[in-house]
C-alpha cells in the first residue's frame, strides 16, 4: 500500500538541505529514489517518490517548507530525507523541482492557489 510521509521539518545544515519526517516512520528495506517529483495542488505540496519493490513512498513538502527549498534550490545544495536515524538523498530533487516551478509558472491548469503560491515563492523578488 503506498503511503504519504508530510515533511514536519526543513533544515539547511552542512551544505545540504534535510527534510525531516515523523521521528517514528522507517525507511523500508530497498527504498530507492524514484527522481521523480509530483504536485498535489490542493494540499500546496510537491512531492517526491520513493518506491520499493511493491510500493511507492510520497514525501510531501508543503509549502511551509518552501522558502527552505528555495534557498537549497538556489544553493545547489543536494536534498536529503531524514526519518528517524536514517538518511536517504532525494536523487534528481532539484532537476525535478525546477522543471515542475516552469511548468506551473503561468499555467493555471495546476489550479490557480498553487500558481500563485508558486510563482509568489519562487519567482518574484
Amino acid at each position: 500500500m503506498n503511503e504519504k510521509w508530510i515533511v514536519e521539518r526543513a533544515e539547511r545544515k552542512d551544505g545540504r538541505l534535510w527534510l525531516k519526517v515523523d521521528d517514528a516512520l522507517v525507511l523500508p528495506a530497498g527504498v530507492m529514489p524514484k527522481r521523480h517529483m509530483l504536485v498535489d495542488s490542493d494540499a500546496l505540496a510537491f512531492v517526491y517518490i520513493l518506491e520499493t519493490e511493491d510500493r511507492f513512498l510520497y514525501v510531501m513538502v508543503p509549502k511551509p517548507w518552501w522558502p527552505e527549498l528555495k534557498e537549497a534550490l538556489d544553493a545547489k545544495e543536494p536534498v536529503w530525507l531524514q526519518c528517524g536515524g536514517e538518511v536517504l538523498e532525494l536523487e534528481q530533487f532539484h532537476d525535478e523541482l525546477s522543471y515542475l516551478l516552469e511548468n506551473i509558472r503561468d499555467n493555471a491548469n495546476y489550479g490557480e492557489a498553487l500558481e500563485r503560491a508558486v510563482q509568489e515563492m519562487f519567482f518574484t523578488g
